[in-house]
């Protein structure tokens, strides 16, 4: 949407756009997004009222983080399904290499993706799907 827009910008005939683009680009990248929270285990419960929460990007980001580290598999997309707070569901896509064992691959993603869940959130009764959708060189 974003590139969209900064197409019909230039092919505008707008004096100066050339110095604008780049901060209108920083600007949107810079802005805030918001997320949905899901509830987090506390590590260590104690009396003090409160609900401890991690936003849905984070959780995103780390998948995709430890996925991007295998070097048979990266991560196409990640969709993360929450509702009133508890993850219901986390959805992976993968891109696999080219010659990989690709069932190995997605069952080590499975395993990273559920530890990863794990560490975050605590014990979730999310149902965790990974497949392979692509393949690539």
């Amino acid at each position: 949407m974003l590139a969209q827009a900064a197409r019909v910008l230039r092919t505008a005939s707008e004096p100066g756009w050339d110095a604008l683009e780049a901060r209108v680009i920083d600007a949107v990248r810079a802005t805030p997004r918001g997320g949905w929270p899901i509830a987090v285990a506390d590590p260590r419960p104690g009396p003090a009222d409160g609900v401890l929460a991690v936003s849905d990007l984070v959780v995103r980001s780390l998948l995709a983080r430890t996925l991007r580290a295998d070097g048979e598999v990266a991560p196409l997309d990640i969709e993360v399904d929450v509702a009133d707070g508890v993850l219901r569901a986390v959805r992976v896509r993968l891109v696999g290499r080219y010659g990989a064992d690709l069932r190995a691959a997605t069952a080590r993603a499975l395993d990273r993706c559920t530890n990863v869940l794990a560490d975050v959130i605590g014990p979730t009764p999310a149902v965790v799907e990974v497949a392979v959708v692509d393949v690539d060189r």
